[in-house]
C-alpha cells in the first residue's frame, strides 16, 4: 500500500476537527462505562427489567412495558387485536423477575391478563439448546394456563441462529436497536421524570449506542472518517504491531524463563490463545481429569493467555467437558468449584482493575474472570519491547493475582 507524505499530512489536518469531536465524545462521562458493565448481560438484564417493571420507582409506570408489546407487534409475535387490547388494560399488577428465576434473564409474568414473557439475553455468549429448552419447559410447565407464552432472544443486532436448535424455534429474535427505538420514541416522557431517572436512561442510551449497536454520533462520525481517508487509515492501521504474532515468543519465554513455576497446560493451534498452569502439584490435583478431555488435555481448568491485536489477558477459566464418559460427575465437580472460585478474596479485593465475568457454571466454558497485562497505548508509551513488557506485567500479575489464587484453591476448593 502506497501513502504518500502529502496525502498523510492532509489527512491529520483535514480530519484533526472530527477527531476532537469524537475524542470529546469518547471522554464523556458515562456511569455504565465507568463501572465495566457495558458488555456484561446481567447488568442489560437488570437495568432493561427494571424499565419493563411498571411498579419500579423510575415513575414512569407501564410506559416501557406497553413499548415492548409495540416491539412485540411489529415481531408479530401479537396481532393487531391482541396488541390494542393489551394497550387498553391496566397492567400495574405484571410482575419483573431478573436473573430470580430458574436463571431466566428475564421474565414477565401477568397472572390477570394471561401473558408471561421470557427474554434470553445474549450479547457475546452463544445459544445452547440446552439452555434455551430449560427456559421454555420451565414456563410451559409452570405457565401452561396463560393463554400468551411469548419467548425472545436478545442482541446486539438482528441473529436467528437460535432457530437451529429445536427448542430455539419457539423463539422470536430481538435486538439492542429495538431497545433503544423503544427508548427513544419515549423520550418527552423520560425528559420530564425524575433527574436521576433521565440522566440513567439518557446515559444507557448513549452506551448502548456506542458499545452495543455501534450507531452512535462518534461511531458514524468515526466510519464517515474511514470512508474518506480509507488508503490513510489502512496505512497507518497496517503498520500496528499485531500481539497475536508474539505467541510463540511468549510461549518460548513462558518455557524458559519461567518454566519452574509455569508449565503449557493445553496445546492451541488458535494464535492468540496459550494455556497454562502454575507447577504446584496439589493445586493441579484439584483440576486434573485426563478422562474429562477438556481442551483435549489433562485439566478442566487453566489460565488463558489472550493475545489479541491490540491486548493482552489472561483469563481464569474451565473448559469444556462435552465429550467425556461421566460428565454429570464431573460436571458437577467443575460447578461446584467455579462457584467457591468465584467468591475467594484474590478477585473480589484486588488492586488490579479485574473484568469480572457474568458467566453460569453451566455453560461449556466458564470463566471467573479477567485481567489485562497490557494494551497497544501502554506498549506505545513504555518504549520496551512487547516480551520485556508482557514479562514485567506476567510478573506483578503473579504476584498480586496468580498466586494469592493458588492459595484460596489449595484451603478452599472441593
Amino acid at each position: 500500500m502506497s501513502v504518500s507524505v502529502k496525502e498523510l499530512e492532509n489527512f491529520i489536518v483535514t480530519a484533526q476537527p472530527d477527531l476532537e469531536t469524537i475524542k470529546r465524545e469518547l471522554n464523556a462521562f458515562n456511569i455504565f462505562n465507568v463501572l465495566g458493565v457495558q458488555h456484561r448481560e446481567i447488568r442489560h438484564s437488570n437495568f432493561l427489567g427494571w424499565l419493563f417493571d411498571p411498579n419500579e420507582l423510575h415513575q414512569l409506570g407501564d410506559v416501557f412495558l406497553k413499548g415492548l408489546f409495540k416491539v412485540m407487534r411489529e415481531c408479530d409475535v401479537l396481532d393487531a387485536h391482541e396488541y390494542v387490547q393489551l394497550l387498553l388494560k391496566d397492567v400495574s399488577g405484571t410482575k419483573v423477575y431478573r436473573e430470580s428465576v430458574h436463571n431466566i434473564d428475564i421474565l414477565i409474568v401477568n397472572k390477570q391478563h394471561g401473558f408471561v414473557i421470557v427474554i434470553e439475553n445474549k450479547i457475546y455468549a452463544g445459544y445452547s439448546e440446552g439452555q434455551l429448552k430449560k427456559y421454555h419447559e420451565f414456563v410451559e410447565n409452570n405457565y401452561h394456563q396463560f393463554r400468551k407464552r411469548i419467548y425472545f432472544t436478545l442482541t446486539p443486532k438482528r441473529n436467528d441462529s437460535h432457530k437451529r436448535f429445536e427448542r430455539g424455534k419457539n423463539y422470536t429474535n430481538i435486538n439492542y436497536q429495538n431497545i433503544i427505538s423503544l427508548l427513544v420514541d419515549n423520550r418527552e416522557l423520560i425528559e420530564d421524570t425524575l433527574p436521576t431517572v433521565k440522566e440513567s436512561i439518557n446515559q444507557y442510551i448513549n452506551m448502548v449506542q456506542k458499545d452495543i449497536t455501534r450507531n452512535s454520533k462518534e461511531v458514524l462520525l468515526a466510519k464517515e472518517i474511514y470512508k474518506s481517508y480509507k488508503k490513510e487509515i489502512d496505512f497507518i492501521v497496517s503498520n500496528q504491531d499485531d500481539f497475536a504474532n508474539y505467541k510463540e515468543d511468549i510461549l518460548n519465554f513462558l518455557q524458559t524463563k519461567r518454566s519452574n513455576d509455569f508449565f503449557i497446560s493445553h496445546h492451541s493451534g488458535n494464535k492468540n490463545h496459550i494455556y497454562l498452569l502454575s507447577k504446584n502439584e496439589n493445586l493441579l490435583d484439584l483440576f486434573r481429569y485426563p478422562e474429562a478431555k477438556s481442551r483435549d488435555g489433562d485439566y478442566i481448568f487453566s489460565l488463558v493467555l489472550y493475545l489479541e491485536k491490540d491486548a493482552v489477558w489472561i483469563k481464569f477459566g474451565f473448559g469444556d467437558i462435552r465429550d467425556c464418559p461421566n460428565r454429570t460427575e464431573i460436571q458437577a465437580k467443575k460447578e461446584l468449584q467455579f462457584e467457591q472460585m468465584k467468591l475467594f478474596d484474590c478477585f473480589i479485593n484486588s488492586k488490579l482493575n479485574i473484568d469480572r465475568h457474568d458467566h453460569s457454571s453451566s455453560i461449556d466454558f466458564p470463566s471467573i474472570c479477567g485481567v489485562q497485562l497490557f494494551n497497544d497505548n501502554l506498549y506505545y508509551e513504555s518504549n520496551k519491547t512487547i516480551l520485556d513488557l508482557f514479562a514485567d506485567r506476567f510478573d506483578e500479575i503473579n504476584e498480586e493475582l496468580i498466586q494469592p489464587w493458588i492459595e484460596e484453591c489449595l484451603k478452599k476448593l472441593s
